[in-house]
């Protein structure tokens, strides 16, 4: 798969990445730190991504706005919210924003593989413990 990540903590970033490129064997095409920067990319780069892994809380400009924002322009693009936030209030904002997914922070590692393939697959995937 090809990816995106969107976060503004460059270390997590630099993780994910690792984890992604080579654990999971997947390309990461672009990381950026801000929903600027993601807005400002180039419209190839993005149609190419297969998914992108988008923060949703950023300073300035929100994972949630910049994905509304994306998705406005970009109807079919697979975004998949990475966050610290558990509270259930975040899963109808992630929803109504058009994320197909939902992965937390805190279990990323455990749970990222499942969330890709299912989004990947075309499915919504949002992560067990806003459910239960």
């Amino acid at each position: 798969m090809k990816l995106i990540i969107v976060d503004d903590n460059s270390e997590f970033r630099d993780n994910l990445r690792f984890f992604l490129e080579q654990k999971l064997n997947h390309i990461v095409i672009a990381e950026v730190a801000s929903g600027e920067e993601f807005l400002a990319l180039n419209e190839t780069i993005i149609r190419e991504a297969d998914i992108i892994l988008m923060d949703i809380m950023m300073n300035q400009l929100s994972g949630i706005e910049t994905t509304k924002q994306i998705t406005w322009i970009h109807f079919n693009l697979k975004i998949i919210a990475v966050t610290m936030h558990i509270e259930k209030v975040f899963l109808d904002q992630i929803i109504e924003a058009g994320f197909k997914g939902f992965v937390l922070k805190t279990n990323i590692f455990n749970t990222l593989e499942k969330t890709l393939n299912d989004v990947y697959c075309g499915n919504l995937h949002i992560d067990e413990t806003l459910i239960n």
